[in-house]
Protein backbone atom coordinates (compact mmCIF):
# COMPACT_ATOMS: atom_id res chain seq x y z
CA UNK A 1 0.00 0.00 0.00
CA UNK A 2 2.78 2.64 0.44
CA UNK A 3 4.20 1.92 -2.48
CA UNK A 4 1.18 2.68 -3.95
CA UNK A 5 0.29 5.89 -1.99
CA UNK A 6 3.99 7.38 -3.18
CA UNK A 7 2.83 6.49 -6.88
CA UNK A 8 -0.77 7.59 -6.82
CA UNK A 9 -1.12 11.51 -7.48
CA UNK A 10 -4.39 10.98 -5.63
CA UNK A 11 -3.45 9.59 -2.61
CA UNK A 12 -0.46 11.02 0.15
CA UNK A 13 1.36 9.45 2.82
CA UNK A 14 2.62 12.72 4.53
CA UNK A 15 1.30 15.42 6.53
CA UNK A 16 0.09 18.12 4.88
CA UNK A 17 -0.43 21.91 5.66
CA UNK A 18 -4.03 21.35 4.55
CA UNK A 19 -4.50 18.64 7.71
CA UNK A 20 -3.39 21.33 9.75
CA UNK A 21 -6.03 24.20 8.23
CA UNK A 22 -8.82 21.32 8.45
CA UNK A 23 -8.17 20.96 12.18
CA UNK A 24 -8.18 24.37 13.02
CA UNK A 25 -11.38 25.28 10.94
CA UNK A 26 -12.76 22.31 12.65
CA UNK A 27 -11.89 23.71 16.08
CA UNK A 28 -13.61 26.83 15.34
CA UNK A 29 -16.90 25.68 14.24
CA UNK A 30 -17.30 22.90 16.90
CA UNK A 31 -16.71 26.07 19.62
CA UNK A 32 -19.65 28.08 18.19
CA UNK A 33 -21.44 24.88 18.18
CA UNK A 34 -20.63 23.69 21.79
CA UNK A 35 -21.27 27.67 22.66
CA UNK A 36 -24.73 27.47 21.40
CA UNK A 37 -25.63 24.30 23.32
CA UNK A 38 -24.16 24.94 26.39
CA UNK A 39 -25.70 28.38 27.18
CA UNK A 40 -29.31 26.21 27.08
CA UNK A 41 -27.85 23.99 29.50
CA UNK A 42 -26.46 26.33 31.61
CA UNK A 43 -30.67 27.42 31.27
CA UNK A 44 -31.45 24.06 32.82
CA UNK A 45 -32.37 22.06 29.58
CA UNK A 46 -30.21 19.44 29.65
CA UNK A 47 -32.09 17.45 26.68
CA UNK A 48 -29.23 17.42 23.90
CA UNK A 49 -26.22 17.08 25.78
CA UNK A 50 -25.93 13.41 25.10
CA UNK A 51 -25.43 14.62 21.03
CA UNK A 52 -23.50 17.49 22.51
CA UNK A 53 -21.37 15.09 23.81
CA UNK A 54 -21.05 12.68 20.80
CA UNK A 55 -19.77 15.54 18.85
CA UNK A 56 -17.33 16.67 21.64
CA UNK A 57 -16.00 13.00 22.07
CA UNK A 58 -15.70 12.79 17.85
CA UNK A 59 -13.60 16.28 17.82
CA UNK A 60 -11.36 14.63 20.39
CA UNK A 61 -10.40 11.53 18.41
CA UNK A 62 -10.32 13.57 15.57
CA UNK A 63 -7.77 16.27 16.30
CA UNK A 64 -5.73 13.31 18.53
CA UNK A 65 -6.27 10.43 15.44
CA UNK A 66 -3.18 8.34 14.49
CA UNK A 67 -2.45 9.98 10.98
CA UNK A 68 -2.89 7.77 8.01
CA UNK A 69 -0.80 5.45 5.84
CA UNK A 70 -2.39 7.22 2.78
CA UNK A 71 -4.88 9.80 2.42
CA UNK A 72 -7.13 10.95 -0.27
CA UNK A 73 -6.17 14.17 -2.46
CA UNK A 74 -9.00 14.07 -4.35
CA UNK A 75 -10.99 17.65 -4.04
CA UNK A 76 -14.21 15.83 -4.03
CA UNK A 77 -12.72 13.76 -1.08
CA UNK A 78 -12.34 16.91 1.06
CA UNK A 79 -15.07 18.78 0.18
CA UNK A 80 -17.28 15.52 1.43
CA UNK A 81 -15.49 15.14 3.90
CA UNK A 82 -15.74 19.01 5.89
CA UNK A 83 -19.35 17.91 4.57
CA UNK A 84 -19.69 15.58 7.25
CA UNK A 85 -18.96 17.97 10.16
CA UNK A 86 -22.02 20.03 9.54
CA UNK A 87 -24.26 18.36 11.83
CA UNK A 88 -22.57 20.81 13.98
CA UNK A 89 -24.94 23.57 12.44
CA UNK A 90 -27.71 21.49 14.50
CA UNK A 91 -28.76 24.06 16.79
CA UNK A 92 -31.55 23.66 20.33
CA UNK A 93 -34.98 24.42 20.13
CA UNK A 94 -38.23 24.51 22.72
CA UNK A 95 -40.62 22.28 21.85
CA UNK A 96 -42.64 19.76 23.74
CA UNK A 97 -41.50 17.56 26.66
CA UNK A 98 -42.52 14.18 25.31
CA UNK A 99 -40.17 14.68 21.88
CA UNK A 100 -37.65 15.69 23.96
CA UNK A 101 -37.86 13.07 26.47
CA UNK A 102 -38.00 10.42 23.11
CA UNK A 103 -35.16 12.64 21.33
CA UNK A 104 -32.84 12.54 24.49
CA UNK A 105 -33.55 8.37 25.19
CA UNK A 106 -32.44 8.49 21.24
CA UNK A 107 -29.37 10.11 22.25
CA UNK A 108 -28.28 8.00 24.67
CA UNK A 109 -28.45 4.87 22.59
CA UNK A 110 -26.55 6.23 19.88
CA UNK A 111 -23.79 7.37 22.51
CA UNK A 112 -23.75 4.01 23.98
CA UNK A 113 -22.99 2.70 20.43
CA UNK A 114 -20.17 5.44 19.61
CA UNK A 115 -18.40 4.46 22.74
CA UNK A 116 -18.77 0.73 21.73
CA UNK A 117 -17.91 1.58 18.14
CA UNK A 118 -14.36 3.81 19.48
CA UNK A 119 -13.63 1.01 21.80
CA UNK A 120 -13.15 -1.27 18.79
CA UNK A 121 -11.87 1.44 16.35
CA UNK A 122 -9.34 3.29 18.82
CA UNK A 123 -7.40 6.43 17.20
CA UNK A 124 -7.77 5.03 13.52
CA UNK A 125 -10.11 8.01 13.17
CA UNK A 126 -10.33 10.70 10.55
CA UNK A 127 -12.11 12.79 8.19
CA UNK A 128 -11.20 12.34 4.83
CA UNK A 129 -11.23 9.45 3.33
CA UNK A 130 -7.71 7.49 4.57
CA UNK A 131 -6.28 4.34 4.95
CA UNK A 132 -5.53 3.83 9.11
CA UNK A 133 -5.31 0.21 9.04
CA UNK A 134 -8.69 -2.50 9.02
CA UNK A 135 -10.76 -3.20 11.69
CA UNK A 136 -12.98 -5.94 11.66
CA UNK A 137 -14.10 -6.92 15.30
CA UNK A 138 -16.98 -6.20 17.40
CA UNK A 139 -19.49 -4.35 15.83
CA UNK A 140 -17.28 -4.54 12.97
CA UNK A 141 -18.45 -8.31 12.29
CA UNK A 142 -22.19 -6.48 11.80
CA UNK A 143 -21.63 -3.83 9.50
CA UNK A 144 -18.72 -2.06 8.07
CA UNK A 145 -19.16 1.59 9.49
CA UNK A 146 -20.98 0.97 12.53
CA UNK A 147 -19.73 4.36 13.91
CA UNK A 148 -21.53 6.28 11.02
CA UNK A 149 -24.05 4.16 12.08
CA UNK A 150 -24.19 5.16 15.70
CA UNK A 151 -23.93 8.75 14.91
CA UNK A 152 -27.18 8.49 12.83
CA UNK A 153 -28.89 7.30 15.78
CA UNK A 154 -27.78 10.23 18.00
CA UNK A 155 -28.38 12.99 15.37
CA UNK A 156 -31.86 11.40 14.72
CA UNK A 157 -32.69 11.85 18.14
CA UNK A 158 -31.57 15.61 18.01
CA UNK A 159 -33.26 16.07 15.54
CA UNK A 160 -36.47 14.43 17.15
CA UNK A 161 -35.74 16.60 20.50
CA UNK A 162 -35.50 19.95 17.95
CA UNK A 163 -37.60 19.24 14.89
CA UNK A 164 -37.26 22.62 12.94
CA UNK A 165 -37.17 23.16 9.65
CA UNK A 166 -33.40 24.05 9.29
CA UNK A 167 -32.53 21.36 11.83
CA UNK A 168 -33.97 19.18 9.59
CA UNK A 169 -32.42 20.37 6.25
CA UNK A 170 -28.76 20.20 7.99
CA UNK A 171 -30.05 16.50 9.03
CA UNK A 172 -30.41 15.60 5.11
CA UNK A 173 -27.37 17.29 4.39
CA UNK A 174 -25.50 15.63 6.81
CA UNK A 175 -26.61 12.33 5.54
CA UNK A 176 -26.10 13.06 2.14
CA UNK A 177 -22.35 13.88 2.65
CA UNK A 178 -21.66 10.80 5.26
CA UNK A 179 -22.72 8.09 2.48
CA UNK A 180 -20.31 9.89 0.26
CA UNK A 181 -17.82 9.59 2.63
CA UNK A 182 -18.44 6.19 3.51
CA UNK A 183 -17.85 5.36 -0.44
CA UNK A 184 -14.48 7.53 -0.02
CA UNK A 185 -13.21 5.65 2.40
CA UNK A 186 -14.27 1.90 1.04
CA UNK A 187 -12.28 3.03 -1.93
CA UNK A 188 -9.13 4.10 -0.47
CA UNK A 189 -9.76 0.89 1.81
CA UNK A 190 -10.22 -1.47 -1.19
CA UNK A 191 -6.11 -1.13 -1.94
CA UNK A 192 -5.89 -2.86 2.41
CA UNK A 193 -5.11 -6.52 2.08
CA UNK A 194 -7.81 -8.49 2.87
CA UNK A 195 -10.29 -6.00 2.61
CA UNK A 196 -11.92 -8.16 -0.54
CA UNK A 197 -12.67 -10.91 2.19
CA UNK A 198 -13.90 -8.35 4.81
CA UNK A 199 -16.24 -6.65 2.83
CA UNK A 200 -17.58 -10.36 1.84
CA UNK A 201 -18.11 -11.36 4.79
CA UNK A 202 -19.87 -8.70 6.26
CA UNK A 203 -22.13 -7.00 3.18
CA UNK A 204 -23.73 -3.99 4.71
CA UNK A 205 -22.28 -0.63 5.49
CA UNK A 206 -24.98 0.49 7.88
CA UNK A 207 -28.03 -1.13 7.91
CA UNK A 208 -27.98 -4.81 7.66
CA UNK A 209 -30.32 -5.91 5.34
CA UNK A 210 -30.85 -2.34 3.57
CA UNK A 211 -27.32 -0.99 2.71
Amino acid sequence: MAARAAADPQVRSHISPSAFLQDAALVLVSTLFFWANAREALDGHLRNIPFAFEQGLLVFMFLSRRRAIATSTRPMDWLVAIGGWTALLLRPHDGDSLPQLAGTAIQVAGLCLVFVGFSYLGRSFGVVAANRGLKVNGPYRLVRHPIYFAHFVTMSGYIVGNPTPWNIAVFALTAVFQVLRIRAEERILSDTANYAEYRARVRYRLLPGIW
